[in-house]
């Protein structure tokens, strides 16, 4: 009696079981309401799916991208628990509904796409109740599958970037087909009620962009573009509004930035301070992925100093040494920051050491807080079996989200420690002359501040022998 009892028992459990792989790999609408996440349900114009071609970078430049993506009609529903929160009816141009295409570069090369929608009508697709959220660019992104995006965003929001794109976890349906988990975000543009309000006559945003190739108008600049892979493309003006006029303004202007920074009177020019706490972030952070776009800088009108925008591309954080810098403090292709440590105006560097100061005994500490409280909350389980379902449909494997939160515990405890170290000795400077140099020492050992060996002292921190100066 006992042994058939037992044998109940394993038939029972085994069913449970069954049960369970069952409904993680039931990718249907019903099932996938019921996990808690708002869910984004996409139904094309007569089921066309959106596609591109991929392409490769010519010769001398870098990195693979898309082209040909096809803006395909579509309407847009968004529910929560199966209640309808926005509809944005069937599509009809200038009316109603809105356009889907396969954004970004890279990332589209996988089986499951990064979107851009834009929308007919403008409206606030993360249902904020206020109106002055409206726009009609909005992005999908697969930055669900990490909380790095969302580490990213909260150290941009602390460190008091010009501006924060909001965003929502989501589960996302295209023609009644799973894709998995995404962020609902705003998109980098100009919005004067809500996103980065540059003039619009005399501001502009422009990227550094390794996929410069890949896009219609672009510029290069005359100091720091022939020495690298990247030009400059816009994000406003948009690229089909842009004037001949507006870019040779533009460049002329970026030019002069650049010889400002070779000079040592680039505080005439940039806002030091926006340039420090964008490198600083990353530094925290740890980014590898210096090399490709998504780099924004910004003037809000002809009165403005350049200022750079808000972070985005948080792929690659955590993943350097947690006794490096990011790459972009280290790399001289990746973008002013090397010349701008390296200056004989040292506005820059102390703007950076100050910055730091400042916040690291706030910021790194607030960020955790923020993220442990993410995982504890029903989003955060929501998102977790969100990223369950996510595996099962694309054979994936995923962090949980409890160790994203350890990871970056994890990095904070290693790195931060000698980043207060190194950035403490940064601003042990000892300020002396290239003439001295020759008529008092022949026989230096002499370095700039990553450590490449030099035959004669530069302009701005150098190494030598084994202590830091600061060369007029």
């Amino acid at each position: 009696m006992q042994n058939s009892y037992h044998k109940i028992n394993i038939f029972f459990f085994f069913f449970l079981f069954c049960l369970s792989i069952n409904a993680q790999t039931d990718f249907s609408f019903e099932n996938i309401s019921q996990i808690g996440l708002p869910v984004v349900s996409i139904t094309t114009l007569n089921g066309e799916e959106p596609t591109c071609e991929y392409v490769e970078h010519p010769e001398g430049s870098m990195g693979q991208g898309i082209t040909n993506a096809t803006k395909v009609p579509c309407r847009i529903i968004i529910t929560k628990n199966k209640e309808v929160l926005f509809d944005s009816g069937e599509y009809e141009k200038n009316i109603s509904g809105a356009t889907i295409k396969i954004n970004g570069n890279s990332s589209a090369y996988h089986d499951n796409k990064p979107y851009k929608i834009k929308l007919q009508v403008k409206e606030d697709l993360l249902l904020r109740g206020d109106k002055k959220y409206k726009d009609k660019e909005w992005r999908l992104l697969k930055d669900a599958r990490t909380l790095n995006t969302m580490i990213g965003l909260k150290m941009n929001e602390l460190i008091g970037m010009p501006w924060t794109p909001s965003y929502m976890f989501c589960n996302v349906f295209i023609n009644n087909d799973y894709q998995g988990c995404y962020l609902l975000i705003e998109s980098v543009k100009r919005n004067s009620d809500c996103r980065l309000d540059v003039d619009k006559n005399t501001g502009f945003i422009i990227e550094r962009d390794a996929y410069w190739w890949n896009e219609e108008v672009y510029f290069e600049t005359s100091y720091f573009s022939p020495k690298m892979h990247y030009r400059y493309t816009w994000k406003y003006p948009d690229e089909e509004d842009v004037t001949e006029e507006q870019t040779q303004y533009v460049q002329s202007y970026i030019n002069q930035v650049e010889k400002s920074i070779e000079e040592g009177n680039y505080d005439k020019y940039i806002d030091v301070n926006s340039f420090a706490s964008w490198l600083l972030a990353h530094d925290i952070l740890g980014t590898w992925d210096s090399g490709g776009s998504n780099l924004y800088i910004m003037r809000y009108d002809d009165n403005s100093l350049l200022e750079m925008a808000n972070m985005w591309d948080f792929d690659t954080i955590f993943w350097m040494d947690k006794d490096s810098f990011s790459r972009y403090h280290t790399g001289n292709y990746d973008f002013y920051f090397p010349s701008l440590l390296n200056n004989s105006n040292t506005s820059f560097l102390y703007a950076y050491i100050n910055k730091w100061n400042d916040i690291k005994d706030i910021i790194p500490q607030q960020i955790i807080d923020y993220i442990k409280a993410f995982a504890d909350s029903e989003e955060g389980k929501a998102l977790q079996l969100s990223r369950e379902y996510y595996t099962k449909r694309w054979d994936k494997e995923l962090t949980t989200v409890n160790e994203d939160v350890e990871k970056m515990i994890d990095w904070f405890n290693g790195h931060l420690p000698w980043l207060d170290t190194t950035i403490s000795d940064m601003g042990k400077q000892t300020s002396i002359s290239t003439t001295y140099l020759y008529q008092n020492d022949h026989s230096s050992h002499i370095y700039d501040i990553h450590g490449k060996q030099l035959k004669i002292p530069q302009k701005g921190i150098c190494i030598i022998n084994n202590k830091k100066y600061i060369i007029k």
